[in-house]
């Protein structure tokens, strides 16, 4: 059994959130154990986490990594791993990736491991501690080439392994109609609907969406087209304020967080992703999977997902009019807008299915334990010398937030 602890940001809704839900449901449980430590406490997936049996520990640090509260609670979370031999620690995000990076290191984890699944930009923090992970961890992962060629122009010198994101395809494979759907929201069902889904920050974009609904609005000869804003986070109130400068109160509807993105996705006459970066977007991929036809900004990975010549539409980042003209020119031709989003969601089942991605990821693990000196993975999967049990102790990492048991059943690339 090879032993897992995942390194996680805090687990409330999000691209990371869930995509790490995905890869421990569908784990074989036969051969791989997992955990999850979070930095703090809390949010809604670390319930659902717990309430499908994984185990989920929190240090409980606060802003800094660098307090001696920081660095006692590193120091007790590297004993745990070494006494619960964990054979692989697996960071998400810059800074669970740098603590898991460190703790690992600090208890002698056979394997250490990074994910960087969204481009870094201007944040020179981030930058820093990237370097730092790729000098520390044995493999940095990524989701998309973009993010690699990014992390090598900004000094990772990194082993590098390219995972694309991958979601249950099947899941999409029957939507509700679409007047169903656009009832359920409060939406008028005669009316089309371009909509939008994400973390509302800075980086999604939804601003430029905003000012592309402005042009929309003022073109659309009588279409009347309704804008429907999935998601929450920080910037919702300048969001809401903004359309209301602008004109679209009674245009735009912002629903908040919605778990199940089927039903808005029915509704969607366009799905588009405005965003000023992105790794490999799920709500792109699940909007694809929906037979959605699709508006992106071609950034990040966007472009390694969406075929421009036959599953969609890209426009460069920031430019509101391009967003504008093309939605309009898919609302306007309904038989094109069908034949994109039927190639959307082929191009999707075929290539980005999340049991596919967990599969590449499993032989990711027990090829990269094979590699490491005393790292030998037995043929059935498990470890080739003596563990103990999983997990051990009562109270596990951290101290106040202890250790569930984990579950042995199932929760509901290329390399360089």
């Amino acid at each position: 059994m090879i032993r897992v602890a995942f390194f996680a940001p805090l687990l409330t809704t999000g691209g990371t959130q869930r995509h790490l839900q995905q890869v421990l449901a569908l784990l074989d449980p036969t051969r791989f154990a997992a955990r999850v430590v979070t930095l703090r406490p809390g949010g809604e997936v670390e319930a659902e986490l717990r309430a499908a049996g994984v185990a989920v520990t929190s240090l409980g640090l606060g802003r800094s990594l660098v307090t001696p509260r920081a660095v006692a609670a590193m120091a007790r979370a590297a004993a745990s791993l070494r006494q619960d031999g964990v054979d692989l620690v697996h960071g998400y995000q810059w800074r669970p990736a740098l603590v898991g990076t460190q703790v690992g290191r600090l208890a002698g984890v056979p394997l250490v491991l990074a994910s960087k699944r969204s481009l870094t930009g201007r944040d020179l923090r981030a930058r820093l501690a990237w370097r730092f992970i790729a000098r520390r961890a044995d493999t940095v992962l990524v989701n998309a080439e973009a993010l690699r060629a990014e992390g090598e122009r900004q000094g990772m010198r990194a082993q590098w392994a390219t995972i694309p994101s991958g979601i249950d395809v099947d899941r999409f494979r029957v939507v509700p109609p679409a007047c169903d759907a656009k009832a359920a929201l409060g939406l008028d069902p005669r009316r089309p609907v371009v909509g939008t889904i994400g973390r509302l920050e800075r980086r999604k974009g939804h601003d430029h969406f905003l000012i592309a609904a402005h042009a929309m609005v003022a073109l659309a000869n009588g279409l009347r087209p309704q804008i429907l804003i999935v998601g929450d986070g920080p910037l919702r109130p300048e969001l809401t304020r903004q359309a209301a400068a602008l004109g679209l109160a009674e245009s735009v509807r912002f629903t908040g967080e919605i778990a199940d993105v089927r039903m808005p996705l029915a509704a969607m006459d366009v799905f588009v992703l405005p965003s000023r970066a992105e790794g490999m977007s799920n709500a792109l991929l699940e909007a694809m999977a929906a037979r959605r036809p699709v508006v992106a900004t071609a950034v990040g990975g966007t472009g390694e997902v969406l075929d421009a010549e036959h599953d969609g539409v890209l426009v460069p980042p920031g430019d509101a009019t391009a967003m504008a003209r093309e939605v309009l020119a898919l609302l306007t031709d309904a038989p094109r807008a069908a034949r994109l989003g039927a190639a959307a969601a082929h191009h999707v089942e075929s290539s980005f299915s999340a049991r596919a991605m967990v599969t590449r990821l499993e032989s990711l693990y027990t090829e990269r334990l094979n590699d490491r000196p005393g790292g030998r993975v037995e043929k059935g999967g498990g470890r080739a010398r003596e563990r103990s049990s999983w997990p051990t102790g009562s109270g596990g990492i951290g101290s106040a937030q202890g250790a569930e048991r984990p579950s042995t059943g199932r929760a509901p690339g290329s390399v360089r």
